[in-house]
């Protein structure tokens, strides 16, 4: 009996971190074959070549650059339409059976419109979530798109549904970035502060700002204000790199005025889990991404989501909202470091995001799902 061929897509280094568990679950069942594509992020020196990083772990299948030039939208419009040039070519090579996408990125739909023009069923994690953004226009383009889906929480399954999407196709899982951190495949404490200069009992601020894509917005000026306001705190700060949205390159001007500034570091890229150890010491984590959401209520730490690209995501109570300038930081800082009462609300806040076994799930489902006809042949409920 031949193998099933699951090929899955990864763009970005936390979308990869989260899907560690699932990727190791299908390379070691003796009924899969796993073949990896990476591009976007992976591939690009400005963002760390995470590939190197990938390749220490897994087999790559294929590699797909992007050639993205700079921050600007038009930048970034021809890179995603140079992904969907390229990627026809290496998935009418692999030919999977089943093809796993994830999230709401640009390189996700532009490989999704190439796997339905080929005949390959999707199955697509994380959809159904609110999170702003033109990537929430993105994510739900990709449902419509997908045959399976595995959707994080029951509410986000319902939006599923009521895009009109078969009730046999939808399957709760969980969200996957919450998978390693339950399972503790992150670095201990004693290696991160080793291996990023942090004292004994210091408790880091960690900051990762990505651009806001449908409000036009001053990057610089954003990050700026966030920034100064990091700052006053006076303690040990380690700064992220963004993600490659149009207008990365201001954030990226901003970060480099203040990187030599007393106790701060800056990276052009962590490793999903040295990331994740961080949160495990820090004192917050400051910024839009969606980590702030998603994970740092497993390890009970609070965090400052500012501006509005992850607007009307599900969150816990550990978190605080503001916008990107200096007066509210400084206040959400405040509350989120000096606050008892906001303290003792954090260390038992709930955790909307699953139980930690997603990867088992999607795992289920894709070895068990027949393929054919019924699979490819999608009719709206509505």
């Amino acid at each position: 009996m031949s193998k099933r061929h699951i090929a899955v897509l990864t763009g970005k280094r936390g979308g990869y971190g989260a899907m560690k568990p699932l990727l190791h679950a299908i390379d070691n069942d003796p009924h899969l074959r796993l073949s990896l594509i990476v591009t976007d992020q992976h591939v690009n020196p400005r963002f760390g070549a995470t590939a190197t990083e990938i390749a220490r772990d897994f087999k790559i299948a294929a590699a797909v650059d992007m050639e993205q030039a700079d921050g600007s939208a038009l930048a970034r419009t021809r890179a995603l339409g140079l992904c969907l040039n390229r990627m026809p070519d290496v998935l009418n090579e692999l030919r999977p059976d089943i093809l796993i996408l994830y999230g709401d990125r640009g390189e996700v739909l532009a490989t999704a419109i190439a796997a339905i023009h080929l005949g390959i069923p999707i199955a697509h994690l994380q959809g159904g979530d609110l999170s702003g953004n033109v990537d929430e226009l993105m994510r739900h383009a990709m449902t419509k798109l997908s045959h399976l889906h595995f959707p994080a929480t029951a509410e986000s399954a319902d939006r599923i549904r009521r895009m009109g999407e078969e009730e046999w196709r939808i399957h709760i899982a969980g969200d996957n970035h919450v998978d390693p951190i339950i399972a503790g495949d992150y670095a201990d404490a004693a290696t991160v502060r080793q291996r990023y200069g942090i004292a004994k009992d210091e408790r880091p601020i960690i900051v990762l700002q990505h651009p806001e894509t449908t409000r036009r917005r001053d990057h610089y000026a954003d990050m700026r204000a966030i920034l100064d306001a990091v700052l006053e705190r006076g303690r040990r700060t380690i700064i992220v790199y963004p993600c490659s949205d149009q207008g990365y390159d201001e954030i990226v001007r901003a970060i480099g005025e203040v990187e030599s500034s007393p106790g701060v570091s800056v990276h052009h890229n962590i490793d999903a889990p040295d990331f994740w150890g961080l949160l495990a010491i820090a004192g917050v984590l400051v910024g839009n991404s969606s980590a702030g959401l998603i994970e740092t209520p497993y390890f009970n730490l609070p965090a400052v989501n500012v501006g509005q690209r992850q607007h009307g995501r599900a969150h816990a109570e550990n978190v605080i909202h503001c916008e990107p300038n200096r007066a509210d930081v400084m206040s959400a800082l405040a509350k989120a470091l000096d606050d008892p009462s906001f303290a003792s609300t954090v260390a038992c806040c709930s955790l909307p995001f699953g139980d930690g076994l997603a990867w088992r799930r999607v795992l289920g489902c894709i070895k068990a799902v027949e393929l054919g006809p019924r699979l490819l042949d999608k009719r709206m409920t509505y």
